[in-house]
């Protein structure tokens, strides 16, 4: 069972879910944005970046197929909070904009918002909402603490989470609870383990999740999980040997200098001391 009381004290600030409603926009600040004010996350499994809106549809509300685009109700490009994100296509999108255009217009001066301050999370009002069918039939049903949200569309993961699509990648790496935790409570390193309150790995709910520390062996979740190349543990001896230079490793291993020196910071932060690394 989840907690009684998720935004319990044993739980710093910066990493609690502040929760989202229908009536505000979510603007997470810690998501890189592109011109345009699109948030996005890098997704191992499709070696980009996807948009946080469009994660956000495909992780709690369904998956999208073909031409189908994650739409905003709101008609704020910055925001992705599932209640105001919904699934059409070109004929929706350009009505959307028709109707926001007109009401920054109108309704500009009622439009509160809380862009001024400095906060994790921004919730600004917005001017107007769609109110457009989406193409999808399912809604998305909200967070509560004590319940948990499961999305039975994701893929299993072998070790026992979910993802958006099948690949070989571990729920440790891609797994759905991860994009959960950056796009709704903070952004993670990827040495960070994800935690869930209610115990139930398939769960993707917010509130349940948090960062119950960090894999103690960097050099050993790499050699799991970085599929830039797949070493022995003589390979990984080697790199760990500070004096090899760089180019005799690249000769013996045939990896990319960047590989090597990747490897060898990781080492040293997991560490806390250079021993002076050989270029």
């Amino acid at each position: 069972m989840p907690p009684s009381n998720p935004l319990s004290p044993e739980r710093p600030e910066d990493s609690r879910f502040l929760g989202v409603c229908e009536e505000l926009c979510f603007v997470a600040a810690w998501l890189p944005r592109g011109r345009h004010g699109y948030a996005s996350l890098r997704a191992k499994e499709f070696n980009r970046q996807v948009g946080a809106h469009r994660l956000a549809v495909k992780l709690l509300i369904g998956p999208l197929k073909g031409e189908d685009m994650a739409l905003h109700r709101c008609g704020n490009s910055r925001c992705h909070n599932p209640y105001h994100l919904y699934v059409g296509g070109d004929a929706e999108n350009l009505r959307d904009r028709v109707l926001h255009r007109d009401a920054r217009g109108h309704l500009e001066p009622l439009a509160a918002t809380d862009d001024s301050r400095t906060s994790r999370v921004l919730t600004p009002r917005p001017l107007v909402l769609r109110k457009e069918v989406s193409r999808v039939t399912a809604n998305f049903t909200g967070f509560t603490p004590n319940k948990c949200f499961h999305a039975d569309w994701l893929h299993p993961t072998y070790d026992g989470y979910r993802q958006l699509c099948r690949t070989s990648w571990s729920g440790e790496v891609v797994g759905a609870h991860r994009k959960i935790h950056t796009l709704f409570i903070g952004p993670l390193d990827k040495y960070d383990i994800v935690g869930h309150s209610c115990s139930d790995t398939t769960c993707l709910n917010p509130y349940h999740l948090f960062i119950s520390g960090q894999h103690t062996s960097h050099r050993d979740f790499n050699a799991r999980h970085d599929k830039r190349c797949k070493l022995t543990d003589e390979g990984l001896d080697m790199i760990a040997d500070m004096a090899l230079r760089t180019a005799e490793l690249v000769s013996k291993l045939g990896l990319h200098p960047q590989t090597i020196l990747t490897y060898r910071r990781a080492l040293l932060d997991a560490t806390g001391h250079a021993r002076g690394v050989q270029k």
